[in-house]
């Protein structure tokens, strides 16, 4: 039997859980992405995608001083999460765990992306 502090425990972080979930994105510490994060918010599974004309460079960590590991492919890809740097930068996790920068290029996308 669950005494009642911790029952009331419980049902408080399943609402907060769920206040945060809301509008299909989770609230995430920005910190605990990177250091210099302001916002950062993730995506539902198939929520957001990113459609690119061109490759783009993709990072290992949303870290503006970091060499590119590569390019994603153009077309239309899956991203997991979206941060906003202290320097105004705006990064995007794709669902394979690298890390793009938009706001210096050009690029649609397709559902809730919202950062």
């Amino acid at each position: 039997m669950i005494k009642r502090p911790i029952f009331i425990f419980l049902a408080l972080t399943i609402l907060t859980l769920q206040s945060a979930c809301g509008g299909g994105g989770m609230a995430v510490a920005p910190e605990l992405v990177a250091r210099d994060a302001v916002t950062a918010r993730a995506f539902g599974r198939e929520a957001c995608y990113l459609v690119f004309n061109d490759p783009v460079p993709i990072q290992l960590n949303p870290d503006p001083e970091q060499e590119p590991i590569g390019n994603a492919p153009a077309g239309e890809i899956e991203a997991a999460q979206a941060v906003t740097l202290r320097d105004g930068s705006l990064w995007y996790q794709l669902a394979d765990g690298v890390w793009v920068r938009v706001d210096n290029i050009v690029y649609t996308s397709r559902g809730d992306c919202r950062p």
